[in-house]
């Protein structure tokens, strides 16, 4: 029974990282499409990047968020959240590109809550 969910879970994990890997892709497209679509010309060219490129990680952060319970995507998913968390601080005190602050506050609250939701469902 042991040996049995020990190859289940390492099946789990393995699958895990694939669909990270396949996500890495659409988050790429992701922050390439908000940065054209919503640019900022008022700011610098790396300036104008830190929005998309939060969007795209808070994406990342969402889509693993219900993930939180396995100790490997704590690597993966809380990393990305708080990385998204202290650029969005960043480019709100810069007042970066508001539409894209609009967008990516509702993405970091959705993540929050969702890995909140998980975590106490999910607490083994």
């Amino acid at each position: 029974m042991v040996k049995k969910f020990i190859w289940y879970k390492k099946h789990i994990m393995f699958g895990s990282v694939l669909l990270l890997i396949a996500m890495l892709g659409p988050m790429v497209l992701l922050a390439t499409i908000l940065y054209y679509r919503y640019p900022d010309t008022a700011v610098s060219r790396m300036n104008q990047c830190i929005p998309p490129a939060i969007s795209a990680i808070s994406a990342w952060a969402l889509c693993t968020s219900w993930l939180w319970f396995y100790l490997f995507n704590f690597y993966l998913s809380l990393p990305a959240f708080f990385l998204a968390l202290a650029l969005h601080i960043y480019a709100t005190l810069k007042k970066l590109n508001p539409k894209l602050q609009r967008l990516n506050s509702a993405l970091l609250l959705a993540t929050f809550v969702i890995g909140l939701l998980s975590f106490f469902y999910f607490d083994i």
